[in-house]
């Protein structure tokens, strides 16, 4: 009895402890980088709450059809415009789906990072999602507290959802908010040549730059505080029928790359330019926190515009001779670098 009860204990403690730490699994579907699997689909089906799931860069779409995502876990890919690695491969899982059927696992509060996509979508009542260091086109919100950071994003649908974080971002356009707890900070508008915003009340829209759209269109009783406007025609902030103060209107807020087009920006040319503001610029420690207006400010200043995650990343992994004697040493080469 006393050897059975000791075996259930220890059972038990290695159930605690591995729940404690949850999982890390590893997947890749190029023939250079072994994973747990090929199939990220397979990997979340197998995956439990809590699981960190690392995607390798690989020249194969992880996501040809749509990936659902049915338990909280985190996604980390190898970046939408990596530099520096061997192979430079991104991430791409083009259609991700937070799927809550059959809602048998908590889902809110999963982490999308890392990686290019066309279209991120949700069930509605899928909450504090993070959706950070991504160039996805396309965002559809279907839940409260999602903090959207540090990517490269056409469109953000809101979903008319509160405690909504919109920072950091080059982006083209966000639509349909009408909560007073949706904040809009530190992004570059600069993909969409058309309006801005579409069926927005309520946001508090500051520090952002408005790079040849148009920003006065599409919003009501929302606050403008501290933004940049630059366009081909006359537009003044904030709006008729919204409120606000020191804004900058048809103002250059003289970015260090000259070469930025003076129109929209395609999602795919964005990483290649410098976004950083000269010393001269007025928007430069501008913002309502005393920090630069645009991407480089606030909470969330853009680490880099490659996606690269926080994580170590291995940047050269070769190995120098094939066939090793018994006994003998076997030489790998292996590079890695910090990230910001």
């Amino acid at each position: 009895m006393k050897k059975v009860f000791i075996t259930t204990a220890l059972v038990l403690l290695t159930f605690g402890v591995s729940r404690m730490w949850a999982n890390v699994i590893t997947v890749s579907n190029n023939t250079i980088n072994a994973g747990q699997y090929t199939s990220l689909q397979t990997a979340l089906d197998n995956s439990l709450v809590d699981d960190t799931i690392y995607v390798h860069g690989s020249p194969n779409d992880y996501g040809n059809s749509t990936v659902y995502v049915k338990r909280r876990v985190t996604i980390i890919g190898a970046g939408y415009a990596p530099v520096g690695t061997q192979y430079n491969w991104k991430t791409t899982i083009s259609y991700i789906s937070l799927d809550s059927v059959p809602f048998t696992d908590p889902i809110s509060g999963t982490k999308i990072i890392g990686v290019d996509g066309y279209s991120l979508n949700s069930d509605a009542g899928i909450n504090d999602v993070v959706v950070e260091r991504t160039q996805i086109d396309y965002i559809y919100v279907e839940g409260d507290g999602w903090m959207i950071h540090n990517n490269i994003t056409y469109g953000i649908d809101c979903g008319n959802h509160s405690n909504l974080y919109i920072d950091n971002n080059l982006l083209g356009y966000v639509n349909y908010s009408n909560s007073v707890s949706v904040v809009i900070s530190n992004n570059i508008f600069s993909l969409y040549s058309w309006d801005a915003f579409y069926s927005m009340t309520n946001a508090l829209i500051t520090n952002n730059i408005f790079w040849y759209c148009t920003a006065t269109n599409g919003t009501s009783a929302c606050t403008f505080n501290k933004n940049i406007t630059m366009n081909s025609s006359s537009q003044i902030l904030p709006p008729a029928g919204n409120s606000g103060s020191g804004n900058l209107n048809n103002t250059n807020p003289q970015f260090m790359d000259t070469s930025i087009p003076t129109s929209s920006v395609s999602t795919s040319s964005a990483p290649g330019y410098d976004w950083h503001l000269k010393n001269t610029s007025p928007g430069k420690n501008a913002g309502t926190d005393g920090s630069d207006i645009g991407i480089y400010g606030g909470t969330y200043p853009a680490p880099n515009l490659t996606g690269a995650s926080r994580i170590p990343q291995m940047t050269l992994m070769n190995i120098g001779n094939a066939v090793v004697p018994q006994g003998g040493n076997l030489n790998v080469n292996f590079k890695a670098r910090k990230q910001n």
